[in-house]
């Protein structure tokens, strides 16, 4: 296993080179990420108490609607559970998740796994465009925010494939996207060299 950086590393094998992208961040981010999905769980829990005891009928006044309380509860409920997903998600990609990407004979293939569990896509070099950074505002909110350790997202680099852009990279440096796009397009030359 040889290393383009800290966290991207690939391996050449007799038909193939693989590379993974590591998605592991420092023990304290992964901490707080932990207690942040606790503390949503406990907030969850307590909700759904009050929900189905109807203890909150005591507490309301006379004036409000009880089957109001109830419907707010329960889209509180939805709101909730939108949001445990999403951090979840996040928690396992962090713990478990990588990026994958393995340079054959005549394709590209892409996954994104979340453990062992993830969908592989394959992309034939022949309808493949140049593979590009993607640019960004680094001051933008949104670039900000989607480089924060509790999002999924920020995908660095790019190309055009049936009309289409795929995206790849999640949360790259600038310096690791431009030595992964040199890497995967030697790559890719070596390969479509191997098969004239």
């Amino acid at each position: 296993m040889k290393y383009i950086s800290e966290r991207i590393s690939f391996h050449r094998h007799d038909e193939y080179t693989t590379i993974l992208i590591s998605t592991k961040v420092e023990k304290w981010k992964e901490s707080l990420l932990y207690g942040w999905l606790m503390l949503w769980v406990l907030v969850g829990i307590a909700i759904a108490y009050v929900l189905v005891t109807g203890n909150y009928l005591d507490l309301a006044s006379d004036n409000t609607p009880k089957n109001q309380l109830q419907l707010f509860l329960i889209i509180f409920l939805v709101f909730w559970a939108y949001y445990l997903y999403k951090i979840v998600r996040v928690y396992i990609w962090r713990k478990k998740g990588v990026e994958y990407f393995k340079l054959n004979k005549d394709s590209l293939v892409i996954k994104r796994a979340f453990g062992k569990i993830g969908r592989a896509h394959s992309y034939m070099y022949n309808n493949m465009g140049p593979i590009k950074i993607v640019e960004q505002k680094e001051r933008s909110f949104s670039a900000v925010m989607q480089s924060a350790f509790w999002d999924i997202g920020n995908e660095r680099l790019s190309f055009e494939y049936h009309d289409k852009s795929i995206i790849f990279g999640i949360q790259l440096e600038a310096v690791e996207s431009k030595k992964l796009k040199e890497f995967l397009s030697s790559e890719i030359k070596k390969q479509l060299n191997i098969n004239n």
